[in-house]
């Protein structure tokens, strides 16, 4: 006797008596029918025993799998769960313990999981009835099985809806079901083997069909939907429930490889995806081709039929094995569809690289290849960049663009830019900003400098960039990019002398050539003075080369005085040609790159408050040297003695302010700034970008710290500059009195000579007509000389309060050197103090006599 006569008979023993205790359970709740015939109850229930044993070998045979996983701890606690629900006072559940510790220990048994299992799905048959209802439409189902075929739920629905009842008879002393009943339920449940007589298709069919369907081609059993795009088997075809699931995870790779094939087909087709995108294409079909030979191995197998040893041949369960690797190749390359559909250029190549982060060894390995044929193009275009300076982008997919409406001057600042949504993820913003910088520089030297030829042949010959090494790709970025900026700074340093001209412009713009300064102040003075719609450039252009040549100026590079020009500004009414005149420097390419427009203008902004600063001082010795000239011979004039000595006081003040002023600017701010940008140039400077930065930060600390900026109190430049221009009134009103005061004294030597001729002549010297010589004329001293006085005392006074209201301002500021200033100014605190006394006192500082 073989196995299977040892199943079918303990199958059969187990089925009797499972009937037999439904019987003595459910007796209660059926009807007996005395009238019904004995024989006829035994050969029903014969009938049922046969086709309850059938239906349990056909599921011990079968290939249905529950979609739980062999866990014997987990059915154990199941079956537990159930005697409990039975029987609360938990003796089953106990007894089944002892019996559950028992069969562990069992080693004969190997499949315990798969008893437990069985056994709990026929225990919850509880009633012939339920019986019948789970053979007929969800057999076992609970424990997640395959549902049977919904025509015997159909059939049995119709059957209860006929009013039929069940009559139990209990001569044997089990239930009795309507044979009714039981022989279409019964039918049903033979029925679902063999469909309308239908026998089962074969396995090679399906495997046929399936060849078609890798290949995303309807087979004639199954089909791909005409919406879903899904594939689905035929309803009519008489195939079992495992086969049909095992046919339908087969199916998943042609529905793979046809929505694969689509986009390639589509994008291949339309043009607009660009060469990252149509290389993404290349690459999935390079993939597929190792498809292809799997499916003509495939089909070699089939056609074979049977291997040369007499084994079976290709059968659905080793095709599944089979294309499992292909399977997950679909898989990958299917995700990386749907997710780059829309992406081109460096987003596509970001957005592939992202998977490269994957746990799984063989899926990074997968998307590293794949990313070495995606990312050719785009490597390409990044080796075309950095080692020649040409831009191919026709679909914009690099990360780097132009724009084609900016002018070749502003070329380094504007004309190149990186745009973020094209930058892969595996190049960050600082290597980007060397890419750019590198091809920048090349353009720059091939448009600007006329000398790329020597660096192209020097860098990148025979080198090849490629997706893989970041390290390796870094490092050959920075070498280019060390080379290109080298070879740019050292043209701008030496053949168009970047350092003489900035050192020009320090000298001549910035007022650092003190002798050519003074001698065009000199030469200049008269003409500056008068209104600045009489003055004429090449007027002033002719003073300007005599300046030249009369101070060390000559011996400049003749290059840098060439460019040394005057500058008229804008005139409005009532200006004179202090107002107007201005000195310019001329740039140009590729020095205009580093000396723009914006900055020339502040050089002009600085230019012309130097030049005021330096007027005052100019104005300021003139009257000191009046002053000192002019001592002993309005000595004579008793009555403006104080007066004259309050002014020479005024005029120390003042000098010592404008004295200061200058030194702190053109010491302590340009000279400093100028080191650091020296340093900066010789130390720091590692490409064209950081030295316009560097360039940038020593006109902003100028223009910061020389009062010129807008961080500053929006009110200190105008209060210097109004106390600039009382400096100057204030000299004028000292001018006007030292003239009255010589005016004086030549009318007192007139007049003493005219008494000396007189007394020569024997006549009284002065008569009761002549004025007398040792005081001024009473209507003078009544009406002329106070006016003089007052204007003098109002801009003195005038003058140390906005002096005052400049240093509460210096004091107040955040820059520490402005605070410096301030203290410079006021060292022994002689205005602050006033000004405090004065507020204490509820009245303005008065002018020290």
């Amino acid at each position: 006797m073989d196995n299977s006569d040892h199943v079918s008979q303990a199958t059969e023993a187990l089925v009797r008596l499972l009937l037999a205790q439904d019987a003595h359970s459910s007796g209660d709740l059926m009807d007996v029918d005395q009238d019904v015939d004995q024989d006829a109850a035994d050969a029903s229930h014969e009938t049922r025993i046969k086709a309850t044993q059938e239906y349990c070998l056909r599921i011990l045979g079968s290939r249905m799998a529950p979609s739980l996983v062999s866990d014997d701890v987990h059915i154990s606690d199941l079956i537990k769960k159930k005697l409990m629900r039975e029987d609360p006072s938990a003796a089953k559940a106990i007894r089944f313990s002892h019996l559950y510790t028992k069969l562990s220990a069992c080693s004969v048994l190997t499949k315990k999981w798969s008893i437990l299992y069985f056994l709990l799905a026929v225990s919850d048959q509880t009633t012939a009835a339920a019986l019948d209802s789970r053979s007929s439409n969800q057999p076992l189902s609970f424990l997640g099985l395959h549902n049977l075929d919904t025509t015997r739920a159909r059939k049995r629905t119709s059957t209860e809806q006929s009013g039929t009842t069940m009559a139990a008879h209990s001569r044997h002393g089990y239930t009795h079901i309507p044979s009714q009943l039981r022989t279409t339920a019964y039918a049903d449940l033979l029925n679902d083997q063999n469909k309308s007589g239908q026998p089962e298709v074969e396995e090679s069919a399906l495997l046929r069909d399936l060849i078609f369907v890798f290949q995303g081609i309807d087979g004639k059993m199954i089909k791909f939907g005409a919406e879903s795009g899904t594939c689905s088997i035929d309803p009519s075809v008489n195939i079992s429930n495992s086969t049909r699931s095992l046919v339908s995870r087969l199916t998943e790779l042609g529905w793979l490889y046809k929505n694969i094939n689509t986009y390639v087909q589509t994008t291949l087709k339309d043009g607009a995806a660009g060469l990252v995108g149509q290389s993404f294409c290349s690459a999935l079909q390079h993939e597929l081709v190792d498809y292809f030979r799997l499916i003509a191995v495939l089909e070699a197998h089939i056609a074979k039929g049977a291997d040369v040893d007499g084994s079976k041949g290709l059968s659905l369960k080793r095709l599944l094995v089979w294309t499992q690797e292909s399977l997950q190749r679909l898989r990958l390359m299917s995700v990386l569809v749907e997710c780059c559909h829309d992406l081109q250029g460096g987003a596509l190549v970001s957005m592939v690289h992202d998977y490269t982060q994957h746990g799984d060894p063989l899926i990074q390995k997968f998307i590293h290849h794949m990313l070495e044929r995606i990312s050719s193009p785009f490597y390409v275009m990044m080796q075309r960049w950095i080692y020649e300076g040409e831009l191919e982008d026709p679909r914009t997919e690099f990360f780097i663009a132009y724009d084609p409406d900016v002018e070749e001057e502003d070329m380094w600042q504007r004309k190149y830019f990186i745009r973020e949504e094209m930058l892969p993820a595996f190049i960050g913003m600082p290597l980007a900003k060397k890419i750019l910088s590198i091809g920048k520089s090349l353009n720059f030297l091939r448009h600007k400098c006329d000398d790329a030829d020597g660096l192209l042949q020097s860098h990148g010959v025979g080198k090849c960039l490629k997706y893989g090494d970041i390290a390796e790709l870094e490092g050959s970025i920075d070498a280019a990019y060390v080379g290109t900026s080298r070879r740019l700074l050292h043209l701008l340093v030496t053949k168009f002398k970047l350092v003489d001209h900035l050192t020009a412009i320090k000298r001549y713009i910035l007022l650092g050539q003190g002798d050519f300064i003074q001698h065009l102040m000199e030469s200049l003075g008269s003409n500056l003075s008068q209104p600045a719609n009489t003055l004429f450039r090449h007027n002033l252009t002719g003073t300007l080369e005599t300046a030249i040549r009369s101070s060390n100026a000559q011996y400049d590079d003749p290059d840098v005085l060439r460019r040394l020009d005057v500058r008229l500004l804008e005139i409005s009414t009532g200006d004179s040609g202090w107002d107007v005149f201005s000195l310019d420097y001329h740039v140009d390419s590729p020095i205009n790159t580093i000396l723009t427009p914006v900055a020339m203008h502040q050089y002009l902004k600085m230019f012309n408050f130097l030049w005021r600063l330096k007027r005052v001082e100019y104005a300021l010795s003139s009257a000191w040297r009046r002053q000192t000239t002019s001592a002993r011979a309005i000595r004579p004039i008793l009555e403006l003695v104080p007066e004259l000595h309050h002014c020479r006081i005024v005029c120390s003040e003042m000098i010592h302010f404008v004295y200061q002023l200058q030194y702190y600017i053109l010491f302590e701010v340009l000279e400093c700034s100028w080191d650091e940008l020296l340093k900066a140039i010789e130390n720091n400077t590692t490409d064209l970008d950081s030295l316009i930065e560097a360039h940038t930060k020593y006109l902003r600390d100028v223009t910061s710290k020389g009062l010129l900026a807008a961080s500053h109190d929006a009110n200190m430049m105008p209060r210097l500059l109004e106390l600039l221009a009382t400096i100057l009134d204030y000299k004028v009103a000292q001018d006007n009195l030292y003239n009255y005061a010589l005016a004086e004294i030549e009318r007192r030597e007139r007049l003493a000579q005219t008494a000396d001729r007189r007394t020569r002549h024997g006549q009284w010297g002065l008569t009761d007509q002549d004025e007398t010589l040792d005081k001024i004329p009473d209507e003078q001293f009544e009406e002329l000389v106070p006016g003089l006085l007052r204007t003098l005392n109002g801009f003195s006074m005038q003058f140390k309060r906005e002096l005052s209201d400049l240093l509460i301002t210096l004091s107040a500021d955040g820059d520490s050197d402005l605070r410096f200033l301030s203290f410079r100014l006021d060292f022994n605190e002689f205005y602050m103090g006033s000004l405090k006394a004065s507020t204490a006192g509820g009245k303005k500082p008065a002018a020290p006599r």
